[in-house]
């Protein structure tokens, strides 16, 4: 038993060493907004506008492998071309996992991303169906280019996009405003069931990019701005397309 005692300090002590070897980062973003959508399961036309977007994310770096997680939040009035009014509410929980690999640039990173986001509209001047929603959980390869520069190194130009083109989509349909019949021939999760579709090849798909300018203060932390966009296309019964660009103050605090 002794000698497991004496052995602890090692083993904090290497528990040590390997936290030092993570970065971890906190951000935080917010800004101006701009997105439209289309669902054509309720109208065709396009309905477009904007407001302030936030975004909270986290960061685990390590020397060959980065985790990121953003959480993004959006409410929208949206208008269409004759002044119809639709609210777009939207929440999403993006993450990256990128890899350096010794055969790749320095700058360059190459990995997985993944996409779980809501999208739910209530269209104000209607009656029946509303609101309509769809949620979409998808993934993809990734690519990040960073590149630091100044006399000392201070600034930092990060860009990343992803294409995401595997997945499935839960829509709005019978399930959440049904007719009787619909329900009483079936159960609720035989009705769930229905409503679920995988991606199929070039019918869904996800897509986004993210580009940010940082300055390093004297304490570590950074201050920076980006634009952040994204665009969806999803089809179960009907097809709906949404697109949004969020330009954006970002702090990034290490801890």
């Amino acid at each position: 038993m002794n000698r497991y005692f004496l052995l602890l300090p090692f083993w904090l002590l290497h528990a040590w060493a390997v936290g030092q070897e993570t970065q971890r980062t906190l951000y935080l973003n917010a800004g101006t907004q701009h997105s439209w959508e289309r669902d054509h399961g309720y109208s065709p036309l396009v309905y477009s506008g904007s407001a302030v977007g936030f975004t909270l994310g986290c960061a685990s770096i390590r020397e060959k492998k980065t985790d990121e997680v953003y959480i993004h939040y959006s409410r929208l009035p949206l208008q269409n071309a004759y002044a119809a009014e639709m609210i777009g509410t939207h929440a999403s929980i993006m993450t990256y996992t990128f890899y350096r690999a010794n055969w790749l640039p320095e700058q360059l990173d190459v990995g997985w991303s993944n996409n779980n986001a809501l999208s739910l509209r209530n269209y104000q001047d209607a009656q029946n169906f509303t609101p309509r929603f769809d949620f979409h959980t998808s993934f993809g390869p990734t690519a990040r280019y960073q590149q630091s520069f100044g006399t000392e190194q201070q600034w930092r130009f990060a860009a990343q996009a992803h294409v995401q083109v595997i997945g499935f989509l839960f829509a709005a349909s019978y399930l959440t405003s049904p007719p009787d019949p619909f329900l009483h021939e079936q159960s609720t999760f035989q009705a769930f069931m229905q409503s679920i579709r995988l991606f199929q090849p070039f019918r869904q798909h996800d897509l986004g990019m993210f580009n940010q300018l940082f300055y390093r203060l004297s304490n570590g932390n950074e201050i920076g701005i980006g634009y952040r966009w994204n665009y969806s296309s999803l089809e179960n019964t009907h097809r709906s397309q949404r697109s949004g660009g969020h330009y954006f103050i970002q702090l990034n605090f290490q801890l």
